[in-house]
């Protein structure tokens, strides 16, 4: 039952990466990490924009990226405001499952983005990625290493490596779709 679960939940997460990576190359276009929106952009003066572009790896905070992160936040959070319980390992599988949709996104951007395809998907084509590993964007490594980490607590709370089970068959999931 958990596995199906699990399956489902994944069908509708990729659904709704699908979904907002079409919204969101019908505003940007061919003009990645919104450099031709009129949007709000911070200069590296600002604390929270430095630490924004580390956090990055380089990208520039705009108001359109800030806006955009926290409607998927809000939108991973929602079952919380039905009573859905807030447990640590609830709240953690949250935060896993957010970072990792981020990258799932990303690359569903990407794929079906007519401005970049697919054979495009490398550091010369895409700009705003600019470090790269085994030919992928350091970034995805590094949102799904962080979607493990996040999840330490609860390996440590149970003594199991369950935590490690459930990331890593989301992470199969998510790849196979």
């Amino acid at each position: 039952r958990n596995m199906e679960n699990l399956i489902w939940a994944n069908i509708y997460i990729f659904i709704l990466g699908i979904v907002l990576a079409l919204i969101e190359i019908q505003i940007e276009g061919k003009h990645a990490w919104a450099t031709q929106l009129p949007t709000w952009r911070p200069t590296d003066a600002k604390w929270y924009a430095r630490i924004y572009r580390r956090m990055m790896s380089g990208k520039e905070l705009t108001g359109y990226h800030a806006s955009l992160f926290t409607f998927i936040i809000l939108i991973f959070y929602l079952p919380y405001f039905y009573n859905y319980p807030l447990t640590l390992d609830h709240w953690l599988k949250t935060i896993s499952t957010t970072l990792m949709f981020m990258v799932l996104w990303d690359f569903q951007w990407m794929i079906l983005n007519p401005h970049y395809p697919l054979k495009h998907f490398t550091k010369e084509h895409i700009w705003w990625h600019k470090k790269w590993l085994l030919g992928l964007p350091q970034d995805y490594y590094g949102g799904l290493a962080l979607a493990l980490v996040v999840l330490v607590p609860l390996m440590l709370q149970s003594a199991s490596l369950d935590a490690v089970y459930w990331w890593g068959m989301n992470v199969g999931l998510f790849s196979a779709q």
